[in-house]
Parts: C-alpha cells; sequence; structure tokens
C-alpha cells in the first residue's frame, strides 16, 4: 500500500475512534454552528491538543504505521458515546439546525438526535481543520482521518424539512463533504476516510453516485469504511453482507474499502474472492465487543487467510470501529500491540527478514517518518 509515495508492507492503523484520556471526561469540544468559533475556548484548544497527543502517542508506541486523531471530539465516555458522529460534520454545514427527531436505538428513543435540515445544504467553512492541525502539532507520521458517515448515510439520519428527497440531500451532501476532503488533502492528511453502513440499504445507483461524488477530485488516499454499527454493545449486522455488497463496491471510486472482520472471525473472506483488482483492503483484526487482547498468532492467522484474497500490497490491516467503546485506555493499547505483533509475524514471513521486536518495548512504530521526511 503506497503512502506519501513509500509502499508500507501490511500498513497498521485504526478504523478512527480511540479512548478518551481522563480528563475529558464529560467534555464537548465543538459548539454548534457554521459560524462557531473552532473552538469555545483556548483552554478547549489546548485540553483538545492535550488529548490528541496522548491519542497519537499510544498509537505509535503500539507501533502504527498510520495515525488516527482518535476521534478525541467524540463523548465516548457517555452512554450514547457516538452522538458526535451524527452531529460534527452536520454542525458546521450551512442548512442544518442542532434538533431534529431522535433517533431509535434500537430499544427505543434515544438522547441521540437527528439534526434538522431546513434550507439548502452548503460547506461554506472548513470542519476538521482543527482537529488536522492538532495532529500536526504532535505528530509528522501518516495520518488517516475518519469525517465520518459518508452522504448516503448522513442524509437517513437527517430530519429532512427542506428537500423531502433523499437523494438530493445526499447529492448536496456530497458536494458539500468533496469540499471538505479537499481542504483536508491541502493541509496534508493523508487518508480521508468515509463511513457508510451500506448493508442496512438496498442498494440503488444514486446511493454509489454520491459517494462518488464527495471522493471526486479529492488529492489524498481515499477509504470507504463498511460500518457493521458494532458499538453500544450491539451485535454486527445479522447475515453476512460481503457478498451482497461486493457489486456495490466495484463502483466505488476509492482506493480502499475497509471491512470489519474480527466480530465475524473472518468469516465473510469466502465471499470476497473475486475482490476488484483496482482497490485495496482493509480488514478489521481488533474485535471492539470482547475485552481480552487479541492472540497475535491469531491475528497473524486471520490476515494470511486475507492474503487468500489480496495480495500484500494491496492489504491494510486495522481495527473493527468502534475503539472508544473501551473505557480504558489500557485495553486499547494491548488490543494495538497485539495487532502490530501478529501483523509483524506475517511480514517477516513475506520477507524473509528477522522477526520484528515486539511492539509492547519498540517505541514509536512510526517515529522515523520525522527523520525520513
Amino acid at each position: 500500500m503506497r503512502v506519501r509515495d513509500t509502499e508500507l508492507l501490511l500498513p497498521t492503523t485504526i478504523v478512527g475512534a480511540y479512548p478518551r484520556p481522563l480528563f475529558m471526561r464529560g467534555t464537548k469540544v465543538f459548539s454548534w454552528g457554521s459560524d462557531a468559533p473552532e473552538f469555545p475556548s483556548f483552554w478547549m484548544r489546548e485540553q483538545f491538543h492535550d488529548a490528541i497527543a496522548l491519542a497519537t502517542k499510544d498509537q505509535l508506541d503500539a507501533g502504527l504505521d498510520i495515525v488516527s486523531d482518535g476521534q478525541q471530539h467524540y463523548e465516548t465516555e457517555s452512554a450514547y458515546e457516538y452522538s458526535e458522529l451524527h452531529h460534527y460534520v452536520a454542525s458546521r454545514l450551512q442548512g442544518y439546525l442542532g434538533y431534529g427527531e431522535p433517533i431509535d436505538g434500537g430499544d427505543g428513543p434515544t438522547p441521540v438526535y437527528m439534526p434538522t435540515v431546513e434550507g439548502p445544504v452548503r460547506w461554506v467553512r472548513p470542519i476538521a481543520k482543527p482537529i488536522a492541525e492538532a495532529v500536526r502539532a504532535a505528530t509528522p507520521a501518516p495520518f488517516k482521518h475518519n469525517l465520518g458517515w459518508g452522504p448516503v448515510a448522513l442524509s437517513d439520519l437527517s430530519t429532512d424539512n427542506h428537500y423531502h428527497d433523499q437523494k438530493a440531500l445526499a447529492l448536496d451532501l456530497a458536494r458539500a463533504l468533496n469540499q471538505e476532503m479537499k481542504d483536508l488533502a491541502a493541509r496534508g492528511v493523508d487518508l480521508i476516510q468515509l463511513a457508510e453502513p451500506l448493508g442496512f440499504y438496498e442498494s440503488e445507483p444514486w446511493m454509489i453516485d454520491a459517494i462518488n461524488l464527495a471522493f471526486e477530485g479529492v488529492d489524498a488516499y481515499r477509504v470507504v469504511h463498511i460500518c457493521y454499527v458494532l458499538n453500544e454493545g450491539q451485535s454486527a449486522i445479522g447475515e453476512p453482507q460481503a457478498e451482497r455488497l461486493l457489486p456495490t463496491l466495484r463502483s466505488l471510486d476509492c482506493e480502499q474499502i475497509h471491512l470489519q472482520q474480527a466480530a465475524r472471525d473472518f468469516s465473510e473472506l469466502r465471499h470476497l474472492r473475486d475482490w476488484p483488482a483496482d482497490k485495496d483492503l482493509g480488514v478489521g483484526v481488533i474485535d471492539v465487543q470482547r475485552t481480552p487482547a487479541e492472540d497475535p498468532e491469531q491475528i497473524a492467522a486471520w490476515i494470511r487467510s486475507a492474503l487468500d484474497v489480496v495480495p500484500a500490497e494491496r492489504l491494510c490491516i486495522s481495527s473493527d470501529c468502534g475503539m472508544g467503546s473501551f473505557r480504558s485506555r489500557v485495553v486499547a493499547r494491548k488490543k494495538l500491540r497485539s495487532m502490530v505483533h501478529g501483523t509483524r509475524i506475517v511480514r517477516a514471513e513475506l520477507t524473509g527478514e528477522p522477526l520484528e521486536q515486539d511492539a509492547s518495548t519498540a517505541g514509536s512504530g512510526a517515529a522515523t517518518w520525522g527523520k525520513a521526511n
């Protein structure tokens, strides 16, 4: 996989979210509104930068090749931890108001609401700029930002009082997201990811059109994370989705598609034998629904099975989504070290070189980027 004109063999990363440090408990980072200040106070700016520094340090100390900002603005310690996934991008777009109907969490309405569309949706300002700046202040390592819901999911999770047409709303959202992703690419974000739970929908052509429009002309490595919604104790989407989704995934204009596999014990790989040759495959090897760290040998075995689908040059090793669900950074760090150790086992087999130092004592995995670049 190519990042910054450098080939990385089996690069390791996470989907996006990572547990927040204790000093962020109960903290809402960003205010609502397309005209809101970047941070509500200088104190919050400093607190957020400190949280980003800790999240990226944990990842680098574990040996990850590509860091995430860890979605440190998500209120992951609350009972409705992913509310910011629904709100943050919408809150900075013109046309949205900060309230709506409650989202049904499966066992009834929750305090997590659908943002309300009251006018044409437009990008009027950088949205994730303060996040990108905080990561770049912390580390020069390759950086992936998960922008959150793509245009299909966000249009579905909005109370639409203006368009009254999901396709029209999704296409305007795609245009807005496109401008945001171009801004992030210009700021040096290496990988930009959208999350789309396509397994929840009966695929329609406009859905692919909207996702592709969002990515059009974005000068960065583009990732679509196929979300199975594993957070908050929910089980993955009932039936295996890979076989049904494969024709749809072929049509996506991106460099990588990420599929959560640890929660399914990699049972879906048999449906991916005909994986498109123009796309890299990202696989989740950390199960966010169980606390014990995975056995590195099990992770290595899963990676070997994925190599039956794509060559090593097109395989990215990641977590399943929802690592922010862990209340303990200790648990998260142990799981990251297991992922890196399992990956290094397979790298050594592929290259014939000695097994790299175990991630638990290896120090900063991507710190060399600062010297080489």
